[in-house]
Order: structure tokens, then sequence, then C-alpha cells
């Protein structure tokens, strides 16, 4: 098998960042040809060839459906080794956003949004398309020019292919909350009312808050009994929202639980939706036409009652009543706000509570301390120097040659089919630890693995042996993205060690757009190429890929898929590879990719 590295999986796109993750990852990119922003969407998962197959016919379907409320599929490589593929970027974000944001929808709002998915179903249905994963993950939005939004739907078929793959890897991908009774105890027989089943417990989220039966770890069969047999709860909206009659009858009929009997019919649930525009149109209408009870009348029953204001002059009287007036008002902004952004204390208190759990003394990872005298602090080593065409340096041979032979081909981390993937998504079978001590922290936190440094003379690495005969061709490529306040402190990643000897090859990025190749021996360190500032290295706190690829007698070091410089490979420690951080600084490593030849 060819090697490659980061930039061969997504060939002709430039990679910009990550936009979010969930059953897959979504990056932002930009066309080199055209120039045009996209989104890659890619998976890590492993399927067999006929079921990848059918799925790249049907996302070929995909591909030839130009619709307003459909996210249009630009290209599809479900062959590749890392299956992607390319869709048109919707800037607004997703409706899942929008939930977290506000809580709920106006019914306006869900009203239009069930007019859009609507128009979307009826154009893939028509294609023989069935999507089986509607929910707030998979429905866009944006703003129009008019101030209204429009919403697309995204991911065809995905849970298709994710079901399928059960079969294989004997784990369910369904998104349990918005499954149909169906897809749990008939899924051969998964067909269009599916999916308006599924639209209907996203119109009941957006609308009440929760969705009808929420799923929670270990509780599976209790769910899909639920699901089953259970009747739907009644929707209660928030106190200030009227629901019409036709949108709750639209409900009752979308989430009938038996497929031959609910409501799937584009006719039907449009005319519903007509009649609930209008209904919702005409309560508005009574709400603003009702006349407002008397405020004078409402303020005398009470502040005149008796012991409601202090005894006081009479000259002062007035200003109490208005003072009294200000503060409830403010009281209830107060609470209005706390109603309106109820998230923000909870994200911060999650944080709070994550940073409380964290396994103390456990980081078996080397930190490494920088011998006085030996080992040049970076700051100092961060100097301006010409970039030049590259050659064959002459100091990698003397600093191989110098090092202690080759590691012979051993045991470590397998390669599936040749390939390591992570995308530090985490678990308990993570081959990376995590913990805290006196000088640092590793842990997973919202799909990175963080290394943080907290003391400015230490080095700090995870190094992990692979699998990998280091003298056939092989690539390594991480993306990270530097936290800290230090542009000059160096993070990279260790390539070709051997952890028992405490001996690294380390490719080093600064914040402040340098790079640098060396040697790592027992702490301390032999400059290959000495810092040399390079116009691909996204400064600051931007996302960097860092890729090395060997070929056969050469290594190529590549900085966000632009090729940096090439050295002779004359051997190795050994084949461990690893993530590097320097100094006081924290770095979110969201990727690693280790590829070795079969």
């Amino acid at each position: 098998m060819a090697t490659s590295i980061f930039r061969e999986y997504f060939k002709g796109y430039e990679i910009l960042g990550e936009i979010g993750r969930g059953n897959a990852r979504v990056l932002k990119a930009r066309h080199l040809v055209s120039g045009n922003l996209v989104a890659i969407k890619h998976f890590a998962f492993n399927t067999d060839a006929d079921t990848l197959r059918r799925f790249q016919r049907e996302s070929e379907i995909m591909k030839s459906i130009q619709h307003d409320h459909i996210v249009k599929i630009v290209d599809v490589h479900l062959d590749a080794e890392l299956p992607y593929i390319v869709m048109q970027l919707i800037e607004g974000g997703d409706v899942r956003r929008l939930l977290k944001e506000r809580g709920t929808l106006e019914v306006d709002t869900v009203i239009q949004l069930a007019q859009h998915m609507t128009d979307a179903l009826e154009a893939i249905h028509a294609k023989g398309v069935v999507h089986r994963d509607i929910k707030p993950e998979n429905i866009m939005y944006r703003r129009m020019p008019n101030g209204e939004l429009q919403f697309l739907l995204t991911d065809f078929g995905i849970a298709k292919l994710r079901e399928q793959t059960n079969t294989v890897t004997g784990s369910s991908m369904l998104t349990y909350e918005y499954a149909s009774p169906e897809q749990f105890n008939h899924s051969k027989t998964v067909s269009t009312p599916t999916d308006y089943y599924s639209l209907g417990i996203v119109l009941y989220e957006c609308l009440t808050g929760t969705v009808p039966f929420a799923y929670h770890d270990e509780d599976l069969l209790w769910h899909i009994n639920r699901v089953i047999e259970s009747p739907v709860p009644e929707p209660v909206l928030p106190d200030d929202r009227y629901l019409p009659p036709s949108l709750l009858q639209l409900l009752h009929a979308l989430l009938t639980k038996q497929a031959m009997y609910r409501l799937s019919d584009t006719a039907q649930v449009r005319a519903q939706l007509q009649k609930a525009a209008i209904e919702n149109a005409q309560g508005q209408f009574r709400k603003k036409t009702l006349p407002a009870p008397p405020k004078e009348k409402k303020l005398t029953q009470v502040f005149n009652k008796p012991m409601a204001v202090p005894k006081v002059v009479a000259g002062k009287k007035k200003e109490i009543v208005f003072t009294i007036m200000g503060v409830l008002l403010f009281s209830a902004f107060m609470m209005g706000m706390w109603a309106v952004f109820p998230h923000k204390k909870s994200a911060k208190s999650a944080e709070e509570e994550a940073a409380t759990v964290l396994p103390v003394d456990s980081v078996s990872v080397a930190q490494v301390k920088r011998k006085s005298g030996t080992a040049p602090d970076n700051k100092s080593l961060v100097t301006p120097a010409v970039h030049t065409t590259p050659e064959p340096d002459s100091e990698l041979v003397e600093v191989a040659s110098a090092a202690a032979p080759a590691a012979p081909h051993d045991a470590g981390v397998g390669l599936p089919n040749g390939v390591y993937y992570d995308d530090f998504s985490g678990g308990a079978d993570t081959i990376w630890e995590t913990g805290k001590d006196e000088n640092s922290e590793f842990k997973f936190e919202r799909g990175k693995y963080i290394i943080k440094g907290l003391t400015d003379s230490l080095t700090y690495h995870a190094t992990v042996k692979f699998d990998l005969d280091i003298q056939r061709n092989f690539s390594v490529s991480a993306s990270a993205t530097q936290w800290g306040n230090e542009p000059d402190e160096a993070y990279g990643i260790n390539f070709c060690g051997n952890t028992d000897s405490d001996a690294y090859f380390v490719y080093y990025i600064t914040a402040s757009g340098y790079y640098a190749i060396g040697a790592m021996t027992n702490g301390d360190w032999h400059p290959i190429i000495n810092w040399t500032r390079s116009v691909n290295i996204h400064q600051h706190n931007a996302m960097n890929t860092l890729s090395i690829e060997k070929r056969n007698n050469s290594i190529y070091f590549y900085i966000n898929d632009k090729v940096e410089n090439v050295l002779p490979f004359t051997g190795g420690y050994g084949n461990c590879f690893g993530l590097r951080v320097d100094g006081a600084q924290t770095v979110a490593f969201d990727q690693l990719i280790v590829k070795g030849t079969r």
C-alpha cells in the first residue's frame, strides 16, 4: 500500500479547521482550484465493501438533487481509506445549536422548519432515498436577507450505513431518541414513514425543549419498550406560547406507533401545516388585540394596601413608590435573562465538575527536564533564519549515525488495515493516559487530547509504541491548537523513538511561526534543522497539521500540507510515535494518524 499523509485523505482541499463532530467529524475546507469553501464530513468506521458500494450509489443519487432545503453534496469518496463526503458549507449552524441557545423555538419558526423539511423529504423520497436519521444535528439553518431562517437537511442515508455496520461491529449507532419503533423491532422494513416519525420528534422537541422519550445510559431495553408501547406525552409549551390545534393533530399523526397508520403523505402534512400557520396567526392577533388591564388600578392595588409602604414624610412617598417599581422591574429583567441563558451556567458547572474528577498522579508519560547548558531555551532558539530550498542535511546523517542502532520490528499498538486513526473522542479503551500533578495535566475534553504544561523548564510528551516497521515507508500526522500565552514555546510530534532508551526524533513548531527538527536523547537536544521561519504555519491559536512521510530513503516534512523540508532517512531509534509540548502552555491535539506499509 502506498504511503500518504494527512493531505492525501482530502486531495485538492485545504483544511481550515473543525466545525463539529458527532458520529463523524466535520471540517471546514477550501477547494484549492475554485477557492470555494466547503464542509468535509469524514468517517472512521470499518465496514464491508458491499455496504460501502451500496451507500456510494445512494450518495451519487443525492448529488443529482438540487433543492433549496437540501445541503448539496459536492463529492463522495467512500472508497478512500478515510471515507468522506464533500458538502456545501452552511455557515449558520444546526438546529441543535438553536435549541441550546434558546431552549425552545417560536411556534411560527417550528411551522416553517416543518414546511422546509417536508419539501426536503418529498425530494429525497421521490428518488427512493430514506434518510433514517432526522434529528436537530442533521438540520442546518442560515439567515436569509429578509431575516427569515432557511432550514436545510443533510446527512442522507448515513444512518442506513451505520445500521448495516452493526452486523460487523455488533454495536448500535442509532440516535435512540429520534428512532422510530420499526427501527428497533423491524429494521428491514424501514421506509419513508420512519423519516416522518423522526421529524415529529424534532418538532416536539423544538416546541417543548425535550424529546418525548429521553434515553439514558444502561436503560436501552426500557427505552425501546417506551418507544414501541408507551403513549407519547402531551406536549407542554412555555406559558406564553399558543399551540395551534392543527399542529397538535399533526404531531399525533406523525408519532403514530405503527408505520402503516402513520401520516407520511406530503400533501396531507402540508395541509395541516397551512392550517396551523393560519391558527397561529389568528392566535397572535387575538393576543395583541386583547385590552390590557388598567395599569393605574393595578398599581393602586399593589402599593396602597396597608403596610405596603413604610410610613414616611409625605414628600418622600412618590420617591419610594418609584424606587420599589425600579427594583421590581430590575428583578423581572434578571429573572428573564436567567431563563433565556440557563445553558451558560450549566456549561460552567460541568467544566468545574470535570476538573474535580481527574485522576491524580496517574500520568505515565515521560516528562524530560532540559539539562542546563545542554539544551538552549526555546525562546533563544527562535531567531530569524533564511529559508532555503530543502536539501539533504548532512547533520541528520551524523546524528542518526551517533544514535543507537535501529530497533528491530516489534509488537505495539496494531494498525488495522495499516492505519491507526484517533480523533481523541476518549473512552475506556484509549491508549492515551490521563492525569494531573504539580507540573502538568493530560486529559480528554470535547473531542480533543489536551496536554497542559505548568512549568517552563519541563517538556511533556505522550508517546506510544506502534506495530510498525520504520525501515519500510510510513507516515504520521497530527492536528493541534496552541492555547498558551507563550507563542515561542514549541509543540509537535515525536517520531521513530524508543521510550526505553529515552531517545526520539522531534518535529516542532511554535505559534509565532517557526519550525525545527532535532533529536532528543536523555533530555539533550541535538538540532538537525535549527529554528526557521515558515509562512506555512497558522500563527497564534489557529489549528496546524504536522505531517511526516518516509518515502524510501527520504523523509518529507509538511506543515498544513505544504512541504517544508526533505531530509535523508538513515535510521531511527524505534517505532514509538507521540505528541509533545514544551514549557508552560496548553496544546489541544484533535487528530493523530499513523500509517505503515502493509
